[in-house]
């Protein structure tokens, strides 16, 4: 029996786990990926929006080499810290069930089942990926993750999303010598307070704007994706206006969605906004004893992750303790 089971060894995980670890508790992380699977599906070589003191587990323990961590350093920083600090953390073992019992819950996985006290789930919001859903889309013909631009030099590239994830891609593109459309359904690079968008990252809009001035790229605003072909894209503008562009290659960084199966099974009450309802003072669902953190908790940011991995923690030592002297 253990006091925590904690699903998902991203950086919510690791910092709750972390700080469960170092009061006692006897803790296990779950995780069908591998440690940090967020921060692997990233493009290679990527640099960090956050500083590394935003997003190390400990103090001055992530050192990168430039000002910002790219993605390799922070899946470095991750999985060493997971084997120095001795934290029982399984990978490539898939929660498929949560079950309350008498005691707590019974955690039914690829591997087994574990029994835990608690539960914390940390999976993050990257369940599924967003599809177009126009005619002639295939898993052949688009791509929905990003890895690098060199298989695509001197090709005709369409990369269609409104994130800084599409607009940085459009970057690593036309940089290796593709012919990049970069097709964004919102009006501008500003923030868009009526659509719910935040604004593209100024050190990414501002050589976009540079590139596209030097006819470099192709940027399209208020445009869609309306089918495909073989060779091609059409592009539905607001304007009314139909446009076919040619494309050897499709990337749809549209974003993703979260997979609410567990949830929904162990009983937990779904928002409005399609994600699990939580105390926010405690992160405690509805179901006793089975908590949230991370961005499945509507925390956008790494940062934000981290800093509520350990408020998770003392909640359940705390319980936990009080729980022990009533028995």
């Amino acid at each position: 029996m253990h006091d925590l089971a904690i699903i998902g060894a991203g950086p919510a995980g690791l910092s709750a786990a972390l700080a469960a670890h170092g009061l006692g508790l006897d803790v296990v992380v779950l995780e069908r990926g591998q440690v940090a699977e967020t921060v692997h599906q990233f493009p290679i070589g990527k640099p960090l929006f956050s500083t590394a003191d935003e997003l190390e587990l400990a103090p001055g323990t992530l050192t990168p080499r430039g000002p910002k961590p790219t993605r390799e350093e922070l899946l470095t920083h991750y999985a060493r810290f997971v084997v120095d600090s001795g934290l029982d953390v399984r990978t490539g073992e898939q929660v498929r069930a949560i079950r309350p019992t008498a005691d707590g819950f019974e955690v039914e996985t690829s591997a087994g089942t574990h029994a835990s006290r608690t539960i914390l789930v940390a999976t993050g919001v990257n369940g599924f990926r967003k599809r177009l859903g126009v005619p002639g889309e295939s898993d052949e013909r688009v791509e929905y993750r990003f890895v690098e631009g060199f298989p695509y030099a001197g090709r005709d590239v369409l990369v269609v999303g409104s994130g800084n994830s599409a607009a940085e891609t459009a970057l690593f593109l036309e940089e290796v010598g593709a012919r990049v459309t970069l097709a964004m359904r919102r009006r501008g690079y500003e923030r868009d307070p009526e659509a719910g968008r935040a604004e593209i990252k100024w050190w990414i809009a501002d050589p976009l704007r540079e590139l596209a001035g030097n006819g470099r790229l192709t940027v399209h605003f208020d445009a869609s994706v309306e089918s495909i072909s073989e060779r091609a894209a059409v592009l539905s503008i607001a304007s009314g206006s139909h446009l076919e562009v040619a494309c050897d290659a499709i990337f749809a960084l549209l974003g993703t969605k979260p997979d609410l199966s567990l949830f929904e099974r162990a009983g937990v009450r779904i928002d409005a906004d399609g994600l699990p309802a939580y105390d926010p003072a405690t992160f405690e669902t509805n179901i006793p004893g089975l908590y949230v953190a991370g961005h499945i908790t509507r925390e956008p940011h790494m940062k934000g992750a981290l800093r509520v991995g350990p408020i998770v923690a003392r909640r359940i030592a705390e319980t936990l303790s009080v729980a022990r002297k009533n028995a």
